[in-house]
């Protein structure tokens, strides 16, 4: 009997195998969606690890559906999320204006960005840059901090949001 369902294991393994050699051959399939190189170089420009560490998508769900919400609102829906990246700060963190000139710099010295938006004080809850980048087919890099305190749960952690955007239609 242990030798049948060894077989079967083994079947199941290659046709797996198979499967997803199938899928990477064909155009456009990905298993695994690939990190935004801009928004990572950024997150480790301005709140490096370790003792800033990126939170992992299962993580912070609501605080970070939330921050995209925002983003969005704040920004009067002209322009929507198309990538993310989240850190949460090291534990008792009280340096937003720091790690916001970090990413000022990198996105204006590194990248070439503009500042478009500055909501770095215009809100209770999230300080936000917004960038563009590029003048042809501009790239519109955010950096967005929380204002209002830490997260529950986390040590005095806050919540650090690098998007990529781009116009949305309504536009």
């Amino acid at each position: 009997m242990n030798g049948r369902l060894e077989k079967i294991a083994i079947m199941m393994l290659r046709s797996a195998c198979i499967a997803l050699l199938m899928c990477s051959m064909v155009a456009g399939c990905q298993t695994v969606k690939p990190a935004n190189p801009t928004l990572v170089d950024l997150q480790a420009w301005a709140t490096p690890e370790p003792l800033d560490r990126l939170s992992p998508p299962h993580e912070q769900r609501r605080a970070k559906t939330a921050m995209v919400r925002w983003v969005e609102e704040y920004l009067k829906h002209e322009y929507r999320v198309i990538d993310q990246r989240f850190v949460l700060t090291a534990p008792g963190f009280t340096e937003s204006a720091s790690i916001g000139a970090k990413a000022h710099q990198y996105v204006t010295q590194t990248l070439g960005g503009t500042l478009h938006t500055d909501g770095w004080l215009d809100d209770d809850r999230y300080a936000l840059f917004l960038w563009k980048v590029g003048e042809s087919s501009p790239r519109y890099i955010a950096f967005v901090v929380m204002a209002d305190g830490a997260l529950p749960g986390t040590n005095e952690r806050r919540l650090v949001g690098y998007f990529e955007l781009v116009p949305s239609v309504k536009r």
